[in-house]
C-alpha cells in the first residue's frame, strides 16, 4: 500500500519517520519542500520515493496520507486529498478553527474516507492501564510547560487539546457540565482549567505554562484505589496505605510505551480494510468543541 506523508517537521522525525519505515507492506511517498530535507530522509531511511512538488506527490497513487506540515496549511492540504480518495492522517489540530474541522470531519464522513488526529494518548500503554479502573470518581490531569505562556487559540488547539482528549478517553460518562477558568495577562494566556462533570464523578484538566517545569501527570480514583502515571510513564497503584509500581518490559521501545506504534498502526489497519467505526468522528469532533469553548469562555472575559 503507498502511503504518504507531508511536511517533515519536529514530531514527524522523531515520531513517524522511525515508525512507518520500519512498517511492513507499506511504500513511503515523501514531500516536503526542503531540499536538504529529502536528502536527510533518503539516506536515513533509504526511502526512494521523494518530492517536492505537492501534485506529483498526490498523484503517486497513494491511498492514506500522514499530514505533518503547518496547521495553518491543514484545510487546503486535507481538502486536496479527500478530494482525491485519500484517507487522512493529521497531527492535532485538524485547524484551529472549529467551524472547518467540522467541515473537514463532516466531508471525510460523506465520503467514506478515514480523517484520523493522531491523539497518540489514546494509546499510550500506561493511559490503557489508568482506563482499566472501573468507576472512576474523579480524574486529575496536569500537563506543564515551564515560560511558555501563548496565544490563548494556539495554546489550546496545539497543547491543551492533548489534555481533554486525553480525560475524555478515561472519563466514561455523559458530560452535564463543562467549567473554564484561566489566567490571562498582556494577551497572553499563562494557565487554564477545565472542569468536566457528570453525576458520577468529575475529571479535571490543568495546564501552567509557567510552572518552571515541563511535566506531564494523571490520577485516576474510585472508591478503592487510586493510579498515578507521571510523564507517561510507569503505573503505581495505592490502596490503603499500600504502593505497588507495574512492571514495565524496559526493551519496549519508547514510541510504543507513548503510543505511536498503536495510533498509526490502527489507522493504516482501517485504511487498508476500509473498515472502521462512524464513531471516530465524532470523537475527534469533541476535543476541538471542547477546545472551542475554552478558547471562546476565556477570550470573552
Amino acid at each position: 500500500m503507498k502511503i504518504g506523508i507531508i511536511g517533515i517537521g519536529d514530531i514527524a522525525k522523531k515520531a513517524y519517520l522511525p515508525v512507518l519505515s520500519q512498517t511492513k507492506g507499506i511504500e513511503l511517498h515523501v514531500c516536503t519542500r526542503n531540499k536538504d530535507t529529502l536528502k536527510d530522509i533518503a539516506e536515513t531511511y533509504s526511502i526512494q520515493h521523494l518530492y517536492q512538488d505537492f501534485d506529483q506527490w498526490l498523484a503517486s497513487g497513494i491511498a492514506a496520507a500522514f499530514v505533518h506540515s503547518s496547521t495553518e496549511s491543514h484545510e487546503s492540504i486535507i481538502d486536496k486529498l479527500l478530494d482525491n480518495g485519500i484517507h487522512v492522517y493529521v497531527d492535532k489540530p485538524i485547524t484551529y478553527n472549529l467551524e472547518s474541522s467540522t467541515r473537514l470531519l463532516r466531508k471525510a464522513e460523506s465520503k467514506g474516507l478515514l480523517l484520523t488526529v493522531g491523539f497518540n494518548r489514546r494509546y499510550a500503554h500506561p493511559y490503557m492501564k489508568l482506563k482499566e479502573l472501573a468507576d472512576p470518581n474523579m480524574i486529575v490531569m496536569q500537563k506543564n510547560r515551564g515560560h511558555h505562556a501563548g496565544e490563548a487559540r494556539q495554546f489550546v488547539f496545539d497543547d491543551f487539546i492533548h489534555v481533554i482528549d486525553t480525560l475524555l478517553y478515561l472519563f466514561p460518562y455523559p458530560i452535564d457540565n463543562i467549567r473554564i477558568r484561566g489566567k490571562q495577562e498582556n494577551g497572553l494566556l499563562h494557565h487554564v482549567v477545565l472542569q468536566l462533570e457528570a453525576a458520577q464523578g468529575t475529571a479535571i484538566g490543568i495546564m501552567n505554562r509557567e510552572a518552571g517545569t515541563s511535566e506531564e501527570k494523571v490520577e485516576v480514583m474510585n472508591a478503592h484505589e487510586t493510579r498515578k502515571v507521571m510523564n507517561v510513564n510507569e503505573v503505581i497503584s495505592h490502596i490503603d496505605k499500600n504502593s505497588l509500581t507495574y512492571g514495565s518490559d524496559d526493551w519496549q521501545p519508547t514510541l510504543e510505551k507513548r503510543g505511536f506504534h498503536g495510533v498509526i498502526t490502527t489507522f493504516l489497519k482501517a485504511a487498508k480494510s476500509g473498515q472502521f467505526s462512524t464513531e471516530s468522528y465524532q470523537r475527534d469532533l469533541e476535543a476541538h468543541l471542547i477546545a472551542e469553548k475554552v478558547v471562546q469562555t476565556l477570550c470573552d472575559k
